[in-house]
């Protein structure tokens, strides 16, 4: 493990930190505004409808080389009366826990119940992501494969976690849609061509992806408002009818994936007679493509904050370490790669990698010390700078506008009926990195009231000298 330093890159007038990432629809998150935006009455809601941002505008960028590690440290107890003041705010209340750490050294400034385990909602996706690229590297890719069995005269395709495949032919670009089926529909034409075989059955295998499909821990309005889809661990455009934000999702991605393919070699020259389900399908491989690199799939969903890339990216951890790709194991798996990573788990209860359980359990000094123990490390040290930037990007486009946290905050947020939080990096009037989180469970009916008072805690410690 190396120290790495935080860098601070220039934004009109003020010395801040880095450039960044991050989209729209926070996927247990109301966004983007936290002030502004209230939830609807209605169900408890992981998302609120509004322009999505795409995440290839705003591309992430390391966060770390040119600030002085010297800066100014603040003083525990002025920054622990911030904290309280938080908590002691009427727009929050006693469920409001706090954790704020150096960056640098790890010294904790403030601490108000941060060992208590509360329900975090999306702010778990950056355990998620840390435990995922920590575990297989930012260059590693999701393969999905194709085999064609002559016995059976059958073409199948494999799922390898790739939830992202474009219709036709991939981008190379961007991770929504860098590989595409159309790009596999013409090696496995060629293949077969080669062959002398002009007729195929069609075959998908989902089975490293045992599911249930759909979380048992998920609410049913995340699938039929199109918060999400099945994770079947192969789709087109994370199973998406159209491009809309919130678009309705396929029953089956995979099925609707493999129904594509199977146009796509007739429109090459193949007879399809049939497209049906395949459980361990067997033959030589004929095809293959791979997913943009797995640090940009991971920036795609902290800046989507898409539910199904994220559940699916815990099950290809679970694969990658030898257990079956179901929730309880892939949830052991983030666990096991987060203690490798060092980080103390005392209080962590998960039960799924995108933050719509509400059976969830993450203390506040979790997040912060699995956010440090990530921005230190060779592996993972990139993931702050995928993170929403504050008055710019994503979840937090729309927040700290003009205010002293805009530019120099990078941060997850996450929200559910009753549920507010924000988790993630600010550097202070001085330049000195701050790690922060902020949960609070048992909110009102709403999020205005206390992301409003959240934000003003951030910017406190944005604009924080904060000497006695």
């Amino acid at each position: 493990m190396r120290a790495r330093i935080l860098v601070a890159t220039l934004v009109p007038l003020t010395l801040v930190v880095g450039a960044g990432g991050y989209a729209v629809a926070d996927a247990a998150d109301v966004v983007p505004g936290w002030i502004t935006t209230s939830v609807p009455q209605g169900p408890p809601a992981a998302f609120v409808e509004v322009p999505s941002v795409d995440a290839a505008e705003a591309p992430g960028t390391s966060v770390w080389p040119l600030l002085d590690a010297s800066a100014l440290l603040p003083d525990p107890t002025v920054v622990q009366g911030l904290a309280q003041a938080l908590r002691d705010d009427p727009r929050t209340g006693t469920s409001v826990n706090v954790s704020v750490t150096d960056l640098i050294t790890g010294e904790v400034l403030a601490d108000v119940d941060a060992a208590d385990g509360q329900v975090p909602a999306s702010t778990t996706k950056l355990l998620t992501a840390i435990a995922v690229v920590s575990a297989l590297g930012p260059d590693a890719t999701l393969k999905t494969v194709a085999t064609y069995n002559a016995v059976r005269g059958e073409v199948a395709i494999v799922a390898g976690g790739d939830m992202l495949l474009a219709e036709d032919g991939g981008n190379g670009s961007d991770a929504v849609g860098f590989a595409g089926v159309g790009d596999l529909a013409d090696q496995v034409a060629d293949a077969l061509k080669d062959q002398g075989v002009s007729s195929v059955k069609v075959a998908f295998d989902t089975s490293s992806f045992p599911g249930p499909a759909f979380p048992t821990e998920w609410p049913s309005y995340a699938l039929n408002s199109g918060y999400a889809a099945p994770v079947t661990g192969l789709a087109i455009n994370v199973g998406k009818m159209t491009d809309d934000d919130y678009a309705k999702r396929w029953p089956d991605p995979a099925a609707r994936t493999a129904d594509v393919f199977a146009e796509r070699l007739r429109e090459r020259g193949i007879t399809v007679t049939s497209v049906a389900a395949r459980s361990g399908a067997a033959g030589a491989q004929v095809g293959v493509v791979e997913s943009a690199p797995l640090g940009s799939v991971v920036e795609y969903m902290l800046h989507e904050s898409d539910n199904t890339i994220a559940e699916v990216l815990t099950r290809v951890l679970a694969v990658h370490d030898g257990r079956r790709a179901v929730a309880d194991e892939a949830m052991l798996s983030v666990r096991a790669e987060l203690a490798e990573l060092g980080v103390d788990l005392a209080g962590l209860e998960l039960y799924d990698g995108a933050g719509f359980s509400v059976r969830n359990r993450i203390p506040p000094q979790v997040l912060t010390g699995t956010l440090r123990a990530a921005a230190l490390a060779d592996t993972t040290g990139e993931i702050p700078g995928w993170l929403a930037e504050a008055g710019l990007t994503g979840t937090l486009e729309g927040r700290f506008i003009s205010t002293p946290g805009g530019g120099v905050v990078r941060a997850k947020t996450g929200s559910l009926t009753g549920v507010t939080a924000l988790s993630g990096i600010v550097f202070t009037e001085q330049g000195r990195p701050l790690v922060f989180a902020v949960l609070a469970d048992g909110m009102p009916y709403g999020q205005d009231q206390p992301r409003a008072a959240i934000d003003a805690f951030v910017d406190a410690l944005a604009e924080c000298g904060c000497r006695q």
